[in-house]
């Protein structure tokens, strides 16, 4: 039975770090090796720091996938869609690999990204290092609290997951949109509390839906709603001086789940037509899709 990487359904934690990373040409099948041992390295970090709670996913690019594996290739897996709008620019970009660690202890997130770097130093260029950290209690930088809608316990794994029965060589694995978002906060503070609830389409406390009545067509709620019972959304801020926003990952068992849910945002799907209305205070720096396979295909693609 495939065995998925834990990092994919794992609880919430304090901390995210997010490893993007372009592989250089030639080295494929020492890469096939190499992601191998960074689950392993993962879990003897986690048995010492055993309060952490530290997971990672180890996400290959759909640029990437055939040069690294050419082979066999998940069904649907394709490049981050690139749609041209009016107001919103998508900003797709090809990367080879993602790599996400999340634990309680941000030392401990240091630690495994320092290693994995050294597996994979000279077989890799690091395109960036993004730090997210839990806010409020599962808010994001508006205060409101991101993706109320989410799937919770047992529903993660039907969500994320590839079934066996569909694709029994990619079972285990999940399809993986990543998405860095800048937020405008000094835009969005100028709204009164009762327009940012229009804006959000639920109660910034509580995080109840509106009425029927209040609820705007075009509100990020009435925009993502749907999608919780497809995709699993794990989210965290991220803050520096000069720019601060939102670290988004989809996971999804179907590629087309990421798909829909992206237009249906973007207000270009059969669905909806109006464009999320919380697009308005964001600015998207950087998109990609990925496909994180199962434990059990990086270990067998490690040996052959």
């Amino acid at each position: 039975m495939a065995r998925e990487q834990l990092g994919i359904c794992t609880e919430a934690n304090l901390h995210g770090s997010y490893l993007l990373l372009n592989a250089y040409e030639g080295h494929e099948s020492v890469l096939r090796y190499k992601l191998a041992r960074i689950p392993q390295l993962i879990d003897r970090l986690a048995a010492h720091f055993s309060e952490s709670m530290l997971t990672a996913v180890v996400a290959i690019g759909s640029n990437y996938w055939d040069l690294l594996y050419p082979d066999v290739r998940p069904a649907g897996l394709k490049s981050f869609p690139d749609l041209t709008l009016d107001d919103i620019g998508l900003s797709p970009v090809p990367i080879d690999l993602l790599i996400q660690v999340r634990s309680d202890r941000l030392d401990v997130n240091v630690i495994a990204c320092q290693q994995i770097l050294q597996v994979l130093q000279g077989h890799t260029e690091l395109q960036d290092q993004l730090q997210g950290f839990r806010y409020l209690d599962g808010r994001d930088l508006s205060g409101f609290i991101n993706a109320p809608y989410n799937p919770g316990g047992r529903h993660k794994r039907q969500v994320a997951l590839v079934d066996s029965a569909q694709q029994p060589v990619f079972a285990a694995g999940s399809y993986v949109y990543f998405q860095q978002l800048c937020f405008d906060q000094m835009l969005w503070q100028q709204l009164s509390l009762t327009e940012q609830e229009e804006v959000m389409g639920y109660d910034k406390v509580s995080a109840k839906p509106l009425s029927n009545t209040l609820m705007l067509p075009d509100s990020h709620l009435a925009s993502t709603q749907q999608s919780g019972s497809t995709v699993l959304m794990q989210n965290m801020p991220f803050y520096q001086p000069k720019r601060q926003g939102l670290i988004q990952l989809s996971y999804a068992a179907k590629a087309e789940y990421l798909a829909d849910a992206l237009f249906r945002r973007l207000g270009v799907s059969e669905q909806l037509t109006a464009t999320d209305a919380l697009l308005s205070y964001y600015r998207i720096e950087l998109s990609a899709a990925f496909f994180a396979p199962s434990l059990s295909f990086l270990e067998l693609s490690a040996k052959g």
